[in-house]
């Protein structure tokens, strides 16, 4: 369903159930009516509960997304019948196209006040964390004006009503500077995304602005315009997104970065090695948390405040020096018995980086609401960052006693019951997350790594199996196909089946060293020494740690290159001083126990 058809209907609904209107001063003939959809901010994601045949599912608010979509593992949750998209239409993710793409129609999708009919999503890419089920792109955020005051937890439908046309619209704002800037279109007709124009060190760069980005970052191309040098780029890992494939990303100091009247100078921003057609910029949540967000259709223009504090989430500690806190908007006040409003702006808060901010506001409304079992979810998330477990297990137990259904804040007390000891405890939430939940679900891909880690093979292969059968086009996949050869290779379990798995790994994502290692120590198990050296040649390429390095020893001493073997141990003594008793423990024993005698006195 286009935006242009969801619009109307938004609309009529809004006004059949008197929707509040708010005038801006001065301007009373521009009013506005509006759907407020709470969001909840959860691992650096926007996250709002829609509906879908009566099922909540949890979608990520994502402006960067042109459509709405869901997961292969959600549509067969749903039990949805998918068919094949137009000939030759592909969906372009950040570092790669979305395969085996499909097209579902869910017959009613409930969205706050409204219920809308035979909605089409697009079924593909990859599963996303923080349980997010889906997509709620541009076809739903552009049917009205949208309103971003994601520091609060609240995105808004916006429909201007009476003469509109020129009225600042950022109507909250009050003496509070507001950044004005006109939606960059380049002549493209029905476009829904949002670009605007940037100056990065003076260089002109055009940049989306993208609620589904957890962070702010340029394109390696953007940033060789903008003077930045390869050799002031640090490695910063890989960045991934909907599609297949990885990027490279680096992280660099900026020395000024403009939008409208707004100056900021020395920021720190991740650069992705990404070929974009359209915009060389990110704006992503951190920008959306430090600023509020309007985006008006009906004029062309991005309306925007600052909230105070840093803009950007990989800026410098030092940083908050440049940030001159007179020209910040005023925060809307919560009304201190508001529990809802506490919980979502505790929530932002964290995201944003300021725990103790989001425990004051957790405190109260678990206070108020003390029946609420996400309040107490909530806290543990806070506590956690705050490097309290004691307490985030705390949290937890009453969280999982007021709510025994809530899946994902079982899975999270599983380590820290491990922590504190009670391995027992952590394995029963595994049993009831298996009996609980969907065999699709994206969460069986950590509890077989759990599983795994206490050694309990069946469980952790059944784990293993229903995710990968239900995830066949995941990015995670290769990760999966790892676990589950490192699993069977350690314990030495059905280990030709894993060497199938390992070589699925790298074939995957043959850049990732821990694969090659993988497929290194499964070659040992299997007796083939000269494979396992060239696998481990490979790795330590790719990079040189401890277990390669160990395992390259073993091979070598095994195809008599005793010297070579004897130095690669002592090699990896050096950076691991536990190494032999880490092999062992791991389930390589039989493999050491010919190599004590090589240690060196």
């Amino acid at each position: 369903m286009s935006s242009r058809r969801l619009a109307p209907m938004l609309a009529l609904i809004l006004v059949a159930t008197g929707a509040a209107a708010a005038d801006e001063p001065g301007k009373a003939r521009c009013g506005i009516e509006t759907m407020n959809i709470p969001v909840r901010l959860v691992e650096h994601r926007p996250v709002a509960t829609v509906q879908l045949n009566g099922v909540e599912v949890p979608m990520l608010v994502d402006s960067g997304a042109f459509y709405s979509m869901m997961s292969a593992a959600t549509a067969a949750q749903l039990n949805l019948k998918l068919r094949r998209p137009p000939p030759n239409f592909t969906i372009h993710g950040q570092a790669g196209s979305v395969e085996s793409l499909r097209v579902a129609t869910v017959d009613e999708v409930g969205l706050q006040l409204a219920t809308l009919k035979k909605v089409d999503f697009f079924v593909g890419g990859n599963e996303l964390n923080a349980g997010i089920m889906g997509i709620l792109g541009r076809n739903f955020l552009s049917a009205a004006d949208t309103e971003y005051d994601l520091a609060h937890g609240m995105l808004r439908l916006v429909f201007p009503k009476g003469d509109c046309e020129k009225a600042n619209l950022a109507y909250w704002a009050g003496d509070a500077p507001v950044i004005e800037v006109p939606i960059e279109t380049n002549g493209r007709r029905n476009d829904t995304a949002v670009r605007v124009l940037t100056k990065i060190n003076g260089e002109r760069v055009t940049a989306l602005m993208d609620t589904g980005a957890p962070g702010t970052s340029l394109s390696l191309k953007a940033a060789r315009r903008a003077g930045i040098k390869d050799a002031d780029m640090k490695p910063f890992g890989r960045t991934s997104g909907i599609g297949s494939g990885y990027a490279e990303r680096w992280i660099a100091d900026i020395e000024t970065f403009e939008l409208a009247g707004e100056k900021i100078t020395r920021n720190r921003l991740p650069i992705s090695d990404v070929d974009t057609y359209d915009h060389g910029m990110l704006l992503g949540l951190d920008y959306f948390l430090s600023h509020r967000v309007y985006v008006s259709r009906l004029q062309g223009k991005v309306y925007a405040t600052w909230n105070g504090g840093p803009i950007f989430a990989q800026g410098r500690p030092a940083d908050a020096s440049n940030y001159d806190q007179r020209y910040a908007a005023k925060a809307e006040e919560i009304a201190a018995d508001d529990a809802d409003g506490l919980m979502r702006r505790g929530a932002a808060a964290l995201t944003a980086g300021d725990p103790k901010r989001a425990l004051e506001d957790l405190n109260r409304a678990c206070e108020l609401k003390p029946e609420v079992a996400g309040c107490f979810d909530a806290r543990s998330r806070v506590h956690q960052a705050m490097k309290q477990p004691k307490l985030a297990l705390a949290d937890l137990d009453t969280a999982l006693t007021l709510d025994p259904s809530l899946a994902e804040a079982r899975l999270r007390r599983v380590p820290l019951r491990v922590a504190a000891g009670d391995r027992d405890g952590a394995k029963a939430d595994l049993t009831a997350l298996d009996a609980a939940l969907p065999p699709p679900s994206n969460l069986r891909m950590t509890m077989a790594e759990y599983h795994a880690r206490f050694n309990q093979v069946p469980e952790a292969l059944k784990q293993f199996d229903l995710w990968i059968k239900s995830h066949r086009n995941d990015l995670r996949l290769a990760e999966a196909y790892n676990g589950r050869c490192w699993l069977r290779a350690r314990m030495n379990v059905e280990v030709p089946l894993g060497l199938d798995d390992c070589k699925e790994a790298v074939d995957l994502d043959g850049d990732t060293p821990a694969y090659r290692d993988s497929l290194g120590w499964t070659y040992l198990r299997l007796g083939d020494a000269a494979r396992a050296k060239k696998a481990f040649d490979k790795t330590i390429e790719l990079r040189s740690w401890a277990w390669p390095l160990y395992g390259r020893g073993l091979a070598q001493l095994r195809l008599n290159e005793t010297e070579k073997g004897r130095q690669d141990l002592e090699a990896a003594r050096k950076l691991m001083p536990t190494i032999d008793e880490a092999v062992k423990k791991a389930g390589f024993d039989a493999l050491v126990g010919a190599d004590a005698v090589t240690r060196s006195e």
